[in-house]
């Protein structure tokens, strides 16, 4: 519903030729917050995920999307956030690192689109 509402609302712009905003349909990446440490967030998911499309990797947009995701945990009072990594994921480990993630361990994990793979945990402390 929200998707097909935003790109209405974009395409109206266009379609009256209204020059002085134009808004983006644009989607670039995403973040997702989960304040409970639940055993499916300390097993699998990780309180935090993040994500930008490929195509728009390599701009720096990962480690602000991160960081900018960083603040609002904080927002939220959280002490600590527990990222999740594939471990062949070495940019996501990288900017993890970067912004003081701490290697708790690696586990092994299984999702049926990974198949079993090795999965570092971060903690993040805010």
């Amino acid at each position: 519903m929200f998707l097909s509402g935003y790109k209405e609302y974009c395409q109206e712009f266009y379609d009256h030729n209204i020059i002085y905003f134009r808004p983006t349909n644009r989607f670039i990446g995403e973040f997702q917050l989960r304040t409970e440490l639940t055993e499916k967030v300390m097993t699998g998911i990780g309180s935090i995920g993040y994500s930008v499309r490929v195509t728009e990797q390599g701009k720096g947009l990962r480690t602000e999307i991160l960081r900018q995701g960083l603040d609002i945990a904080r927002e939220h009072h959280l002490e600590k956030a527990l990222l999740t990594i594939n471990d062949q994921n070495t940019k996501s480990a990288h900017i993890c690192e970067k912004l003081g993630g701490v290697l708790m361990d690696k586990i092994a994990a299984y999702k049926n689109d990974e198949g079993e793979h090795v999965m570092r945990r971060y903690w993040i402390y805010l």
